[in-house]
């Protein structure tokens, strides 16, 4: 069981390989026995390195583990690595079709799979960086797969700027092996105060923060984003917005609470950065009419809010034990649940009317009601509605600044900005029923439905799952207190009034927001912007 770890990895490729060589197209059904074989293998590591808590390391070919390849898990990377088995199982079952031209698509998908399997578990920068470079040569055909013009566009785009960020994230790498002789994050983490305060390591640190910036698609470095998710297939957006993204999260973690942790302190600093993110997100959502910008634009919001707990973060120990950075982790589960679930409703809804403008899809509800009552405990979730997920993670994340009025007002604005542009999403639902073919896609109900229970079983059943995962003694008495209650529904009456007399009248800032691309020369002075200002914090 040891090397299970190892299997992650190797189980996904095997298959994607399979899948591509095999003639007969059952074997499209052997991604299916893949995810099986993934599920049944995380439960029996997950039981294992509980009971071996000290076998969390593998070190291949018998090297020093300085200088070796190694594998390392803890509790944060097996959360990661659950969601990615769970939200990969919910992809294959969306998209699953047998023909020739899926083939093509499963090889990617499953290809991809192991490799981000990988990417979670390594412990060594340089293999990070591999891991991080084939995830982004995999996702860009993806997002171009079976497209035009645009969809080419916006995968060149999405793959250069997030090739520069890689370049960056390397230099840094051998900046702190040139320093501390290893690549090892455990032995670098270890050895940190030695060397923390030369110039060199410090550049180390923003280059590689700044690198991983734009792979989490935070303000100003998220120009790629909503470009990609407007080209590519439901499915992918899906796979981009709820897991990818947050592997340069992930990546963040490792880099600046476990290997840095001891060496500078911005929190602070990383808490605004979030705060703007979430608040520039969530006002360019609000002025978009297509469904899959909205989406896309709250990618960038809720990766905001994301931010602002995790920035709580000390030592990575502390993950779970702070209420705020725990909230930060629960919501980039949560937020992989519900907007994947947004954007494959908004997907079978924009096949079937054959177009994405908010303004002209009515009727949803009555032409679709399985995709319309999804949607609604989607749409509920990334609301903070009291009982969805959402709710959960947003309120321990607020639990943390609760006492500082500035952040609090933020975070409200934030949450209001939210429920305003979901009111404007709503619109599709109401409606005479529409005359149009709809096909009974099962297999993709299912897919749909499994995220929606989950949202719902996270929000209902939150505090026994924690306490017996994590041992987790506080949050118990959330839904106790009745002005949650008042609280909700007090702003979304104001969200509805926002919507009514000011956002649905398009007024001139909206329609600027919404006509103002940012070309690949400007993404790369905001690049370059971006890393000056962190190197400002870290060095003054």
């Amino acid at each position: 069981m040891i090397y299970a770890p190892v299997l992650f990895v190797f189980i996904p490729i095997i298959i994607a390989i399979a899948v591509f060589l095999i003639k007969s197209p059952k074997a499209h059904y052997l991604v299916f026995l893949s995810q099986a074989a993934l599920i049944v293998l995380f439960v029996l590591y997950a039981l294992f390195l509980s009971a071996n808590p000290d076998q969390n390391i593998i070190v291949f070919g018998g090297w020093d583990a300085r200088f070796a390849i190694s594998f390392y898990n803890d509790w944060l990377s097996l959360v990661f690595i659950g969601l990615t088995i769970f939200m990969w199982t919910v992809i294959l079952l969306y998209t699953f079709k047998i023909n020739y031209a899926q083939k093509k698509l499963f090889f990617f998908l499953m290809f991809l799979e192991g490799v981000f399997l990988g990417l979670i578990q390594t412990n060594d920068l340089f293999n990070m960086f591999v891991f991080l470079e084939l995830t982004t040569v995999l996702v860009t055909i993806l997002i171009v797969y079976r497209k035009g013009g645009e969809a080419f566009k916006a995968g060149l785009q999405y793959m250069l700027l997030n090739t520069v960020a890689a370049m960056f994230f390397l230099i840094g790498i051998i900046l702190l092996y040139y320093v501390y002789g290893t690549i090892n994050i455990r032995v670098i983490a270890s050895e940190i105060a030695l060397y923390s305060d030369y110039n060199i390591v410090k550049f180390a640190y923003v280059l590689m923060i700044t690198g991983l910036c734009v792979k989490a698609a935070l303000f100003p470095l998220f120009t790629w984003l909503p470009r990609a998710h407007g080209v590519a297939q439901a499915s992918i957006s899906a796979l981009l917005s709820g897991l990818i993204v947050k592997a340069a999260l992930y990546i963040f973690l490792r880099v600046n609470f476990d290997m840095f942790s001891n060496a500078y302190s911005m929190s602070e600093m990383f808490f605004w950065l979030g705060a703007i993110s979430a608040l520039v997100g969530v006002v360019i959502a609000m002025s978009q009419k297509d469904l899959k910008q909205i989406l896309a634009y709250h990618t960038v919001s809720q990766v905001g809010i994301i931010m602002m707990g995790l920035a709580a973060t000390g030592p990575i120990e502390t993950l779970f034990t702070n209420p705020a950075a725990f909230g930060g982790l629960l919501h980039a589960v949560n937020h992989a649940v519900f907007k994947s679930l947004l954007f494959l409703a908004a997907g079978s809804i924009i096949r079937v009317y054959q177009t994405k403008k908010v303004y002209e899809i009515r009727g949803v509800f009555k032409t679709m009601p399985w995709t319309a009552i999804v949607l609604i405990v989607a749409m509920l979730s990334i609301t903070g509605a009291p009982f969805f997920n959402g709710f959960i993670s947003k309120s321990l994340i607020k639990y943390g600044f609760k006492q500082d009025a500035l952040k609090m007002i933020v975070f409200t604005i934030v949450n209001l900005g939210t429920m305003i542009s979901f009111v404007k999403f709503s619109q599709i639902l109401f409606g005479p029923k529409q005359k149009l073919i709809v096909d009974r896609q099962y297999k993709q109900h299912f897919a749909m439905s499994l995220l929606a229970i989950a949202s719902l079983v996270i929000g209902l059943a939150y505090y026994p799952i924690f306490k017996s995962l994590f041992a987790l003694t506080w949050g118990g008495a959330l839904y106790l207190d009745y002005l949650i209650y008042i609280e909700y529904i007090g702003y979304m009456a104001l969200a509805v009034l926002i919507f009514h007399f000011v956002v649905k009248r398009d007024y001139l800032p909206f329609r600027l927001l919404r006509g103002s691309p940012i070309s690949f020369l400007t993404a790369n002075s905001i690049f370059v912007f971006s890393m000056i200002v962190i190197g400002l914090f870290v060095f003054l």
